[in-house]
């Protein structure tokens, strides 16, 4: 009971960092609303999805692509902030302290993930406001909650080594470009059909892809994907998050416990 006390106050420090930080929240919440807007407004006539080409089909098409993009954004501060504790020697003092070393870590894996959905609560929100309308049920809506946790903890669990091996906190988020890349390298913003040969079929081997496809089928029951792009897109994600759960307590003792 401690242990849980202990971890609701650390969550509690970082979830306020996350939430008066303007740079946090322009770069994790201001960025992908205008960008979404930018996509719809200015591009999306010009895409070519499976509705046709108009504004209105393209945000039908792209907003769950946006919600994972706010996602892969919040996960460079993620491992910002653990590499601030880190530097700053607060980790070594809270190791000083009669806590267990799970909640140290914990408390930011928590944070990370409520602030993700937050995040992309706030850019769903402005999709509503835009004219998207969900044409799902009530399981399938769950599911695709389930997956945006599932997708918030594996990135956050990825941002956990890099954080504890960058040198400074400007380093620290770097890994974040190559999740952003592979997004826009996936069906997440546009259509694959269109795209050069090779980068089709990199798009379409790449886990980003089904990932983005899962979450456009649990918001939109119309939508033109495989039918078991959800089961691809969660042995993705229930797979990376293992791999980097192990990857982030390797990383955790050979960094904390084994010098």
């Amino acid at each position: 009971m401690h242990a849980i006390k202990q971890l609701f106050l650390l969550t509690k420090r970082i979830t306020k960092q996350n939430l008066t930080n303007a740079d946090t929240l322009v770069t994790v919440v201001a960025m992908p609303v205008f960008m979404l807007l930018f996509f719809v407004y200015v591009l999306g006539g010009n895409i070519v999805t499976a509705s046709g080409a108009s504004a209105q089909s393209y945000l039908r098409y792209a907003l769950p692509g946006f919600l994972l993009l706010t996602g892969a954004m919040g996960s460079a501060y993620t491992a910002m902030r653990i590499n601030n504790d880190q530097t700053s020697g607060f980790l070594n003092r809270l190791h000083s302290l009669p806590i267990q070393r799970w909640v140290i870590l914990g408390s930011h894996v928590l944070a990370s993930v409520f602030f993700m959905l937050l995040a992309e609560l706030m850019v769903f929100l402005v999709g509503l406001l835009m004219g998207f309308r969900p044409h799902t049920d009530l399981a399938a809506g769950l599911g695709f909650i389930g997956l945006s946790v599932l997708f918030a903890l594996a990135i956050t669990l990825l941002a956990i080594p890099f954080s504890l091996k960058a040198q400074n906190y400007a380093s620290a988020g770097g890994f974040s470009y190559i999740l952003l890349i592979l997004l826009f390298v996936s069906s997440a913003l546009m259509p694959t059909t269109g795209m050069a040969r090779p980068v089709q079929w990199f798009a379409e081997h790449q886990p980003m892809t089904p990932i983005v496809n899962a979450a456009r089928k649990l918001l939109d029951s119309g939508a033109v994907v495989h039918a078991s792009v959800v089961q691809q897109a969660m042995v993705w994600l229930v797979a990376g998050s293992v791999l980097f759960a192990v990857l982030s307590y390797v990383t955790y003792q050979r960094v904390y416990v084994r010098r």
